[in-house]
């Protein structure tokens, strides 16, 4: 299929090329995930540990959130694998946000590309 000269200009808005840019520069970087981090409460499981007792005094735990084929799945994270796991969801959030910018650019593009013709 021939691809239309007037929607592939060859100058990019600015704002587009901005984003394609960092968009190539977070793929480029090891790491990302399509998911959230969580805190939570739970029990460690001692018999004798207060937690056993009371709600009040569950532990903090962080885990990792995501739907997978429409189901939730989750998993623990150890508290010395957050900040990696933090900066990969990060990095998936900025690069879905900067997929956003480019799809609204060019969407736009279709946009003026019709009212030209009428």
């Amino acid at each position: 299929m021939k691809a239309n000269r007037a929607l592939s200009a060859t100058v990019q808005p600015e704002r587009e090329r901005h984003a394609l840019s960092r968009l190539r520069q977070i793929l480029n970087e090891p790491g990302i995930l399509r998911a959230s981090v969580i805190q939570m409460k739970k029990r460690c499981g001692k018999p004798y540990c207060r937690c056993a007792k009371t709600k009040r005094y569950w532990h903090l735990s962080w885990c990792v959130g995501q739907s997978q084929g429409g189901r939730p799945r989750m998993k623990h994270i150890p508290t010395e694998l957050l900040p990696e796991v933090q900066l990969w969801v990060g990095r998936y959030q900025e690069a879905r946000k900067l997929l956003d910018e480019v799809s609204n650019e060019n969407w736009n593009k279709i946009i003026r590309h019709t009212q030209k013709k009428r």
